[in-house]
């Protein structure tokens, strides 16, 4: 076994820092921590990204394009990125072979990441862990043609066969993704979550107002908006009209015009609901910046798709638990965003509980609910634990 000091890694992560994407804050907290646990990663990332100031050599790529015309030509588009992937991998097997690096570590999204890292173990023999921070083949978001689906299908496939180990965020999407391939296969499939760093964290102060402030970050899209969340506070208001100027409603980075909700969009959303003076738009910050948001928050909301069997854990409500404030969820029942609120002492609640939800609203905004986190609980989450975890995983594939 190589010891972590020795331990290289070819770290095939697209999108890194300075660019923000939620991958690129994801691997921006994993790669320092790997340095500090021993690794020594050799990193490469996108053309696009910029230049990361990172203990570790990044080589970079371009990405793949299109126009739209050729993009719609299904067959075409596979065989120019089947070339592109090929390219890749030999300019990238050169970078492996001149660094003498031990592992290769594919992280998506982009799924290009995955192929490409398949290709690499075919043509190297190096161990090779692929991760799948979301489904592909079975995106519940999506809706693929067959052909399309069959293409990815193939693909996953491919990626899966050639992997060593195959990475997941949550059980759910593991056992998604995973039952259509071989039995044996399963034996490939391991959990580890997102992740965050406590040292990410800003100190902060509250200034002298006593409003309670809700805040959302991220976009609203069409199977996950505010509705909700505002019909629930429109009947407590309904019942007591002063209620209305104990709380704030903060949407960071929620006006998008590109998914359909835009400020004037949501403004008459919250006006149909009587919130129209609660809520503050603010336009996209940093991830630095949304980090001082939740601090500064007493409730954070985390929205999911009325989707049941839902197989996401989004990043940010791990980043929302880091903050140690409270998190309510607006998410089907048993989804993994559920379970994780559950296990850190916080609350979720169905599309069809609105009733329910309202109630605790009111508790809450009052003070009569006081949110602790469970600690414990949300130790494994910790970049520390998390990327312990997965070089125990790479310590268990160089073994075998």
């Amino acid at each position: 076994m190589i010891k972590n000091d020795k331990l290289k890694v070819l770290c095939l992560s697209f999108w890194t820092p300075p660019v923000v994407r939620p991958q690129s804050i994801l691997i921006g907290k994993m790669i320092p921590e790997w340095i500090k646990q021993g690794l020594r990663p050799v990193i490469v990332a996108y053309e696009e990204c910029g230049d990361w100031d990172i203990n570790a050599p990044v080589f970079k790529i371009p990405i793949f394009s299109l126009n739209k015309f050729l993009n719609r030509i299904t067959p075409l588009r596979e065989y120019l990125k089947f070339r592109y992937y090929k390219k890749k991998a030999n300019a990238i097997k050169k970078i492996a072979r001149e660094n003498q690096v031990d592992l290769i570590f594919s992280f998506s999204k982009p799924m290009d990441s995955n192929i490409i890292g398949a290709m690499l173990k075919k043509n190297l023999n190096i161990p090779f862990v692929s991760h799948f921070s979301d489904p592909w083949h079975d995106d519940p978001y999506k809706s693929l043609s067959k052909l399309n689906a069959r293409f990815i299908y193939l693909q996953e496939k491919f990626i899966v066969k050639n992997s060593d180990k195959v990475i997941f965020t949550n059980e759910a999407a593991k056992d998604l993704v995973m039952k259509k391939f071989p039995g044996n296969w399963m034996e490939k499939a391991a959990v580890v979550p997102h992740c965050f760093d406590l040292k990410d964290y800003p100190e902060v102060k509250k200034g002298d107002s006593d409003e309670f402030i809700i805040s959302y970050i991220g976009a609203f899209y069409k199977q996950r908006n505010p509705e909700l969340l505002f019909k629930a506070l429109q009947k407590i208001i309904n019942k007591w009209p002063d209620f209305i100027r104990k709380f704030k409603i903060e949407l960071i980075g929620a006006a998008s015009d590109y998914t359909g909700y835009s400020a004037e969009s949501i403004t008459k959303m919250a006006d149909l609901y009587g919130l129209k003076d609660n809520i503050e738009i603010i336009p996209p910050i940093s991830y630095e910046e949304s980090l001082k948001y939740m601090k500064l928050s007493d409730c954070l909301v985390v929205i999911d798709a009325d989707m049941p069997g839902s197989p996401f854990l989004p990043s940010k409500v791990v980043d929302y638990a880091g903050s140690g404030k409270a998190i309510l969820g607006i998410t089907p029942d048993n989804s993994p965003t559920a379970q994780f609120l559950k296990g850190l002492g916080c609350e979720s609640f169905n599309y069809g509980q609105v009733n329910e939800l309202s109630k605790y609203l009111l508790r809450l905004i009052s003070g009569e609910i006081k949110i602790e986190i469970n600690k414990e609980y949300l130790e494994q989450y910790d970049v520390r634990n998390t990327t312990a975890k997965l070089i125990k995983l790479f310590n268990e594939v160089l073994a075998n």
